[in-house]
């Protein structure tokens, strides 16, 4: 069964958001490569320290949006490198209403740096879901997905983020299915979905209902259900499911 609770010790339900990961500053990468001539196509290398171990492409989220962009995974993005991961932390271009922008800059970024595991976070979490195509499965060990946006009809229903869908897609998620990775399943590479229960800004159960349908169609999918945890907790490297991504990155490694 592709479903997994786990528990935190926490003695009470605290529904504010946890935000600290925010305040958390980071080392610089180690270096910085173009992999497009616009702005936003680069990527920020941080080379494993210690022990080689494999290579991660780390996609930031942000609900699609331009103001968001890849500083707050910087900190995740060297603890992992400090646990022995080489880092690809990718920005890509925010385009709302041009959405095949973020996947062709996804993609081409993928490719540029010769693939690994995805790990996404939020809307990086759905684009992660969808990179796999013909140019670049061979490229990709397998996708860890945290609190992934991975229904957008259902995001777009329940109005996440103040019409976040809509203004990512401009158009409504039914005309656009080819970008739902509910809809595109993704056979071609194991997933592991990790979702905190109160997570106030992705449901748990668009995940739910994401792992019930792979697993019904027979692809590789897992979900790590944390109780206790919300929407940003899952990019702190201070937090608990810090240990589970090193775990599952080794699975899939």
């Amino acid at each position: 069964m592709s479903f997994k609770f786990l528990h935190r010790s926490d003695k009470s339900r605290n529904k504010k958001e946890d935000r600290s990961v925010f305040d958390l500053t980071s080392r610089a990468s180690d270096t910085i490569e173009k992999y497009g001539l616009l702005e936003d196509q680069f990527i920020e290398v941080f080379e494993a320290r210690g022990d080689y171990i494999d290579q991660i492409v780390l996609i930031h989220g942000g609900y699609w949006r331009p103001e968001f962009d890849l500083a707050h995974l910087r900190p995740l993005a060297a603890a992992l490198s400090d646990a022995g991961w080489k880092v690809q932390l990718i920005e890509y271009r925010r385009t709302p209403g041009i959405p095949d922008n973020y996947m062709d800059d996804v993609r081409a970024a993928i490719i540029h740096c010769g693939g690994g595991i995805l790990i996404g976070h939020s809307a990086g979490g759905h684009l992660a879901l969808l990179a796999s195509n013909e140019d670049t499965s061979s490229l990709i060990k397998g996708v860890i997905a945290l609190a992934p946006v991975s229904d957008l009809a259902d995001a777009e229903t329940r109005n996440l983020d103040n019409g976040a869908v809509k203004n990512f897609l401009g158009d409504y998620a039914v005309n656009r299915s080819d970008l739902d990775p509910h809809v595109l399943l993704n056979a071609s590479v194991p997933i592991v979905i990790i979702h905190g229960r109160d997570d106030l800004r992705v449901p748990i159960d668009m995940s739910r209902n994401f792992n019930n349908l792979y697993s019904r169609a027979g692809i590789d999918c897992t979900l790590f259900e944390i109780e206790k945890l919300g929407h940003f907790e899952l990019i702190d490297y201070r937090k608990s499911p810090f240990k589970i991504i090193l775990a599952q990155l080794k699975n899939l490694a």
